[in-house]
């Protein structure tokens, strides 16, 4: 991604000043009637500065409902969007801006969102153009008379900024070395008059360093960059897009790992490891073992330079890592699989009170955010913990997307294969996924212990006890965790009824045709009228099942079908536990609960032509590395006040959609 203002595309080892706790804490207690623009500026920039691209982007949109014509506020959401992933998006927000505001930022701006279009695309024809269209408007801001002011830069002179850019895409994406080396000399010699002036800043610096690398001198550039990460005031998410832009100068001239050193890591770690043994169970890791695991975790968090955590918070070796996470000073996003009394009771309390203690404590941390990844009970499926654990990794992932490192995966693990929903699984998707986890065996820190004599039980881990509120499910009936689909065509309400056989023939009969193609039929499929709903086994099938459905519809020539040539719909999908049920009207079994609602909420607010997907289904998709790619909407009210929720637009990757 882009080195510009503001922009997070690979976190360091700083400790922001803002955790992202306090800011949502802030953003959930936020004065919206008595509030100026400044406020949400504030705390927007607050948030892009520590890499929460997607808070920053929710702060920024609400402000434009009370102030659609704030030109600082509709930057910001451009850039938050753009840092998040979402560049398509926000090349939209800033070409409208374009239309009013002719400016170095809004230009340098939207030539940022086509840089990150040129490295995303599939294809060198789309490359080349997205580069082509970068360089243009960096230029138009070079040209611009206006200079306002972002917060990330206040020089009053920052020509530098598109300069560098232009120098950095004619060294990069089009291998004109002449002509890089022209635009790195201009934006040179502006930030070394800076310099001079005493009137620099962070990116006066990174610029200067950035120009001297295009140059090839490596040594310069290395001492140049040191000093602007050493520049006191420098963001988190500056000096990230500063690093992002300079290894992929520095590959060219294949001094990648001599730059490295210059930049501290991101320090993003996802957590996993066994808890405290069961009474009667085998020694795994017994209580014994409690101060060694702990050594280690600290001496591997200080190996990683760990800043941000992400775990879920069991008795044994989770809660341990959030405490030393916590006691370094970093953030930590706790995830729950279901709802805390439950959790408590299976995954807490049979190790004793005090562990109880100790799991409020870590929940109750101003520096902890806690996510439900399912807001009702356990009713004994194991399930439930193979979603959290992805879930969580997978929001580790889209925090790293948007900071362009690859996170890490510190682990406390025996080396057995375990329980369903245990570290074993989550060390194979990783694998899969990013490589090799970083191992705590703690295998071997019991072998060091004084072998106690134990008495192993064959009976199975009990469910919670604690049950009150909990109807007992009969036995025939269990949830399962399954993708939803729902698609609706938009406008049928108005098609008239001679056109219904048509309907019925060529619309219908495509989406059986698409069912055809799937590597496995949907579990269940259920049509009335306009609408369809569809059950999938695996999350793939149904984002294929998503993506060749609204293709269907928005590439077939409806009027040569006898429909309306405007005739489209409109697509979510969603992933969770649904209750499988013998429906006694179908004969079959059908899907039930509160997340195949969820999925039939977001259908209504999708725009037609598009895929709309839940946070959980984009987190699953950052973590198992599909080939699909999504952008971030935005924080989105569903259909029949159902509440807010986190929406994604699906897509193919490399844009070849567009």
């Amino acid at each position: 991604m882009s080195a510009d203002k503001g922009s997070s595309d690979l976190a360091v080892g700083k400790l922001p000043e803002d955790k992202t706790s306090n800011l949502r804490t802030e953003w959930d207690a936020f004065d919206h009637e008595g509030s100026h623009p400044s406020s949400y500026l504030n705390l927007c920039e607050r948030a892009i500065d520590v890499g929460e691209s997607l808070l920053a982007y929710d702060i920024a949109k609400r402000g434009l409902d009370g102030f659609p014509k704030n030109k600082l506020l509709t930057q910001k959401a451009g850039l938050a969007l753009k840092n998040s992933g979402s560049p398509l998006n926000a090349s939209i927000i800033l070409e409208n801006l374009l239309e009013s505001h002719h400016d170095v930022e809004t230009y340098s701006l939207l030539a940022s969102c086509y840089k990150d279009l040129w490295e995303y695309a599939a294809d060198e024809k789309k490359k080349n153009k997205y580069a082509g269209l970068a360089i243009k408007y960096y230029t138009k801001g070079l040209a611009a008379t206006s200079l306002g002011s972002l917060r990330s830069s206040r020089r009053g002179d920052k020509q530098y900024y598109p300069c560098i850019n232009v120098a950095f895409l004619y060294f990069v994406a089009l291998r004109q070395y002449d002509e890089a080396r022209e635009y790195a000399q201009q934006a040179l010699k502006i930030c070394q008059d800076l310099i001079r002036a005493k009137e620099s800043d962070y990116w006066v610096l990174a610029t200067a360093a950035e120009a001297q690398l295009i140059y090839g001198h490596l040594d310069d550039a290395i001492e140049a960059y040191a000093a602007a990460v050493a520049f006191e005031g420098a963001k988190p998410a500056q000096i990230a897009s500063t690093c992002s832009q300079a290894m992929k100068i520095a590959d060219l001239y294949d001094a990648r790992e001599k730059l490295a050193s210059v930049f501290p890591p991101a320090g993003i770690v996802v957590f996993s490891g066994h808890m405290i043994d069961r009474p009667g169970s085998p020694p795994r890791f017994p209580a014994s073992a409690e101060e060694l695991v702990k050594k280690e975790i600290i001496a591997k968090l200080d190996q990683i330079g760990a800043n941000i955590g992400y775990s879920s918070a069991a008795c044994g070796a989770d809660i341990l890592f959030i405490e030393c996470m916590l006691a370094r000073g970093g953030d930590v996003h706790v995830f729950l699989p279901f709802e805390k009394k439950d959790f408590i009771e299976s995954s807490v309390r049979f190790a004793g009170e005090d562990w109880v203690r100790r799991f409020a404590a870590v929940l109750a941390d101003s520096a902890t955010t806690v996510h439900y990844v399912t807001d009702g009970a356990y009713l004994g499926e194991d399930e439930l913990f193979v979603l959290c654990n992805e879930v969580f990794a997978g929001f580790a992932s889209m925090r790293s997307r948007s900071l362009s490192e690859d996170p890490h995966l510190l682990t406390v693990w025996n080396g057995d294969q375990g329980l369903v929903g245990g570290t074993a699984d989550l060390i194979k998707r990783w694998q899969e996924r990013y490589g090799e986890p970083i191992q705590i065996d703690v295998g071997a820190l019991v072998d060091k212990l004084p072998s106690p004599e134990v008495v192993v039980s064959e009976d199975p881990p009990p469910l919670p006890q604690e049950r009150a509120g909990h109807d007992q499910l009969p036995p025939e009936v269990k949830r399962e965790v399954k993708t939803m689909l729902f698609a609706d065509v938009e406008g049928f309400s108005k098609l008239p009824d001679e056109k219904n056989p048509a309907y019925a023939k060529n619309f219908l009969g495509g989406i059986a045709d698409i069912m055809g193609g799937l590597s496995k039929p949907p579990r269940f499929i259920n049509t009335w009228g306009d609408s369809i709903f569809a059950v999938f086994d695996q999350l793939g099938d149904g984002l294929n099942m998503a993506l060749d459905l609204r293709d269907f519809v928005v590439r077939t020539k409806w009027e040569e079908k006898g429909l309306p040539s405007e005739f489209s719909a409109r697509i979510a999908l969603h992933a969770g536990p649904a209750y499988a049920i013998e429906d006694p009207l179908l004969g079959k079994t059908n899907f039930f609960g509160r997340h195949v609602n969820n999925a039939a909420r977001i259908e209504p607010i999708a725009l037609p032509g598009c895929v709309y997907v839940s946070e959980t289904v984009a987190s699953l998709l950052a973590f198992r590395g599909h080939d699909f790619a999504f952008e971030y909407v935005g924080n989105v009210e569903l259909a029949k006040s159902f509440g807010s929720f986190p929406i994604y637009l699906l897509q193919r990757p490399g844009y070849v959609d567009y």
